[in-house]
């Protein structure tokens, strides 16, 4: 059976958001990809994991990549390192706060992962990200003091669609970067827009899919895959 290494966060462990804590879903997209394809992936992804963790455990793992049966390598960055540290935000709404990682870090990491992969004669897959829903993030974050959201507000000038459009120009980027590296990226974003609602497919925090959103997610994957002929091997 061939086997996959995969590299990213949350999302691609399978973490959701349930009863007020997080936990492993008992049907995470990469497992049904697994059954569908009959495949094994051997998920690196960590909880929190930004590029340039992910870098770090690319590196450090090398030879698990170099010995690998698959050709492809899958990766999925972009949705923590677009973060803020909102305590620190609510804490001085008044001055410049900075993402984990800026734009130009990340593109700067994501291309030098990138090129590790290519080097070593394997191909990156990129996925893109879920959208997220700024109001069930917003609550989720403030949710321990209500003066937090009213910080935060007035730190984004009271725009809270900021919150979308910047998780958005760092998943710009994701495709920015397949097509300047001439790497295959898998488009998870449109199979939620093209949703009515799709926050039904998130979990309360507006961020981790939830069951359905898994569903969804491995849905677009086998799709991509098939229709690219993109086979494990």
């Amino acid at each position: 059976m061939e086997t996959l290494i995969a590299f990213g966060d949350s999302i691609l462990k399978g973490v959701v958001y349930e009863d007020g804590r997080y936990k492993i879903s008992e049907a995470p997209f990469y497992r049904l990809c697994e059954n569908a394809l009959h495949i094994t992936i051997n998920n690196k992804a960590t909880f929190g994991s930004t590029i340039t963790k992910g870098e770090r455990a690319v590196n450090k793992n090398l030879d698990v990549i170099q010995s690998s049966s698959c050709k492809y390598v899958l990766l999925e960055f972009g949705g923590n390192d677009c973060d803020y540290r909102w305590k620190e935000v609510s804490e001085q709404p008044d001055v410049e706060h900075y993402p984990m990682n800026k734009v130009a870090e990340f593109r700067a990491g994501y291309e030098r992962v990138i090129k590790t992969i290519t080097t070593m004669g394997k191909i990156p897959v990129l996925l893109s990200l879920p959208p997220i829903s700024a109001y069930k993030y917003l609550a989720h974050i403030s949710r321990k003091n209500e003066k937090d959201k009213d910080h935060i507000l007035h730190w984004m000038q009271n725009d809270i669609q900021f919150l979308t459009n910047w998780h958005e120009r760092y998943n710009i980027e994701v495709f920015v970067l397949a097509a300047d590296h001439r790497v295959p990226v898998i488009d998870i974003t449109s199979a939620f827009l093209e949703k009515k609602n799709y926050d039904t497919y998130l979990c309360s925090d507006g961020i981790h899919p939830n069951a359905g959103g898994h569903r969804l997610i491995a849905d677009t994957i086998l799709s991509s895959v098939l229709n690219r002929n993109m086979m494990p091997a």
